[in-house]
Order: structure tokens, then sequence, then C-alpha cells
């Protein structure tokens, strides 16, 4: 049996509410499979396709993914730094806050992420830590219409893919490894 589009519509947001964009939706209709929605602690891996100057080429550690919104730190785009100071990395476009990624939960406020990685506020406390400025965002919808579009991989984040020891060829050893 065959249904209108707005029928296709009005049904799909009574089953998954508005989770979806319009963009996503129609990549439904087109019978693509809805990927599972991305979760902390997991790594996005930017496709060849995506053409965003913000995201092209990035590793991405999901931090936060809601039914609202999710966040994450870019683990691949180190900052210059100068001889004597600690290098920091570039967490995103949004220019708000300092975080780290570490390997144990050395602060009070630090959460588990995935195996071998704590978050926390700040700058990092323990050698080997890493300090990110600002941050990666999207709304939940936004984001799932971005994975069923098919710009991101999802893989699971482990701290040997956080604390590579060359992030700069992080995103072309990840892309290789996983066709």
């Amino acid at each position: 049996m065959r249904v209108s589009f707005a029928q296709f519509m009005r049904d799909s947001i009574a089953r998954n509410g508005s989770g979806y964009t319009r963009r996503g939706l129609l990549l439904l209709a087109a019978g693509r499979v809805a990927p599972e929605p991305p979760s902390a602690g997991q790594v996005l891996v930017a496709m060849p396709e995506l053409r965003d100057p913000d995201f092209a080429r990035t590793v991405i550690l999901l931090f936060d993914a809601g039914t609202q919104s999710a966040m994450g730190l870019m683990l691949n785009r180190a900052l210059r730094r100068r001889d004597g100071e600690p290098q920091l990395f570039a967490g995103g476009p949004v220019a708000q806050g300092t975080r780290c990624l570490q390997r144990e939960a050395s602060s009070p406020n630090a959460r588990r992420l995935c195996p071998g990685v704590w978050l926390a506020d700040g700058p990092a406390r323990e050698p080997g830590g890493r300090t990110y400025l600002g941050y990666t965002g999207w709304t939940a919808a936004q984001l799932r219409d971005e994975c069923l579009r098919g710009l991101w991989r999802t893989l699971a984040g482990d701290a040997a893919i956080v604390f590579d020891p060359d992030p700069a060829t992080l995103w072309q050893r990840l892309l290789a490894r996983e066709k």
C-alpha cells in the first residue's frame, strides 16, 4: 500500500517524535536505514564527502549525546605551540570552555567516557592528558541527519584513539582502517 509523502511524514513524526529533520525523513522515505544515534564515548570520523571547513577531515570524541543535543571534542586539531608550553588542541568551533581528556580520574569532577578516557573541566592535570579549547555541537536531529546522509562513521571510543601519538594523521589512518 502506497502512502502520500504527507502521510509518511505524519506517521514518522508520530513514531519518532521530531527527532529527524525534513531532509532526514526524505532520506528515510527513499529507503535508507536510520543509523543508531551516536552516544557519549563514541568517535565520529568525518567521511570525505563532508565538505564543511569546520568539520572536514576531523575525528571527534562525543562527550555528551542526548535527545536534544550532542557535543564533542576534535581529537586531531593540535594548535601551534611555543617552546616550553603544553600542547593544546582546538576542541571545535564553539569557542567556550576548556576541557581535558585524561587517562585517569584525577579530579573529582572527572567523568568516564570510554575505556581509559576521562573528561574533566579545565586544563589537563596529569602527564599525557590533553587540553581542548572549545567544543563541537549539534542538535540531536542535525547529527542524526548527518549520520543518515553518510557524513560520519561512528566507532567505539578508546584510549588508543583519543591519545594517539600522531593526531595529525589520525583521520587518514582511521578512514583506511575501516574500509
